[in-house]
């Protein structure tokens, strides 16, 4: 499995780690087990940095996107 490079998504050190926690449950077991020992604050923090995650990735792939000029001045019209 690949490591994701958080930071370079603009996330802290702190904010690295716990994404590399979250992104390190594979099972739903996995999943439910660390819900339960975290709590309701901490789970929605980490849904928190993955929806960060998901808009920062998307950013930089709109970005760097050249195959559809007509939909990047949409989408720019619209930032």
């Amino acid at each position: 499995m690949n490591k994701i490079d958080f930071s370079r998504l603009g996330f802290t050190t702190y904010q690295v780690s716990d994404m590399n926690i979250v992104m390190s449950l594979i099972t739903p077991e996995q999943i439910q087990e660390w819900m339960q020992a975290v709590g309701s604050e901490d789970v929605t923090y980490a849904i928190g940095l993955l929806e960060q995650a998901a808009l920062a990735q998307l950013d930089l792939d709109t970005e760097n996107m050249t195959q559809f000029p007509e939909a990047m001045a949409a989408i720019r019209k619209v930032m």
